[in-house]
């Protein structure tokens, strides 16, 4: 058989019997990417059972919190905002009482 050019490839165009080492190195490369993938779904598996099993504490933290309605939520606000009405910050002071050291 007369060796000739392929447009495409650019060379010679191998024979079957030169391309069954590819092929094996394909089936090694598919090998590995199987394996990669099964591996890439169990992590995401437990990525996912993690998150449920997060989302189910996180339910459970709000119901033991009770319900916190708005007007609750805006009672406790007036309440904080009476009490800093009443306070006084002083600042800068020096103790000057030996007892008070």
């Amino acid at each position: 058989m007369e060796e000739e050019e392929h447009e495409v490839y650019g060379g010679e165009i191998p024979d079957v019997g030169e391309m069954d080492g590819d092929m094996d190195m394909m089936t090694a490369a598919d090998d590995d990417a199987a394996k990669e993938l099964d591996e890439m779904k169990k992590r995401l598996k437990e990525i996912e059972d993690e998150a449920a099993a997060l989302r189910e504490m996180q339910a459970k933290v709000e119901k033991d919190m009770g319900p916190q309605d708005p007007a609750t939520m805006a009672a406790d606000q007036a309440g904080k905002e009476e009490v800093d009405a009443r306070s006084v910050f002083v600042g800068n002071v020096s103790i000057c009482d030996e007892t008070a050291r």
